[in-house]
C-alpha cells in the first residue's frame, strides 16, 4: 500500500485512496492472524460446556467475520478521507 524511499524521499502510497479498501488496511497490520475469536483453544473434554464450546459457536463466529471482512471491503481509505 506504501512505497517507501531511503533519504529524503520518505514514503507515499502505492495506490490512490479509492483503491485501498479498509480490509486491505486490516490484512497489512495483520494483527488478528486469520481469526477475530479465539476462545478454548484447548477445552477440557470433561467440561460440558468446554467440550461443545467450538460446536456451538463456530459456524456463528465465522459467519460474523465474513459479513465484517466483507463490510470491509466496501469501504475506502477515500471515505474515511472525505469525513474528516
Amino acid at each position: 500500500m506504501i512505497n517507501i524511499t531511503r533519504g529524503r524521499g520518505g514514503m507515499k502510497l502505492a495506490k490512490s485512496l479509492e483503491e485501498i479498501t479498509l480490509y486491505d488496511v486490516y490484512n497489512a497490520v495483520d494483527c488478528v492472524n486469520g481469526s477475530l475469536f479465539h476462545f478454548h483453544e484447548n477445552p477440557n473434554p470433561d467440561c460440558p460446556v468446554g467440550k461443545n464450546i467450538h460446536f456451538a459457536l463456530d459456524d456463528s463466529l465465522s459467519e460474523i467475520q465474513n459479513v465484517f471482512e466483507n463490510k470491509l471491503k466496501n469501504i475506502t481509505v477515500k471515505d474515511i478521507a472525505e469525513k474528516i
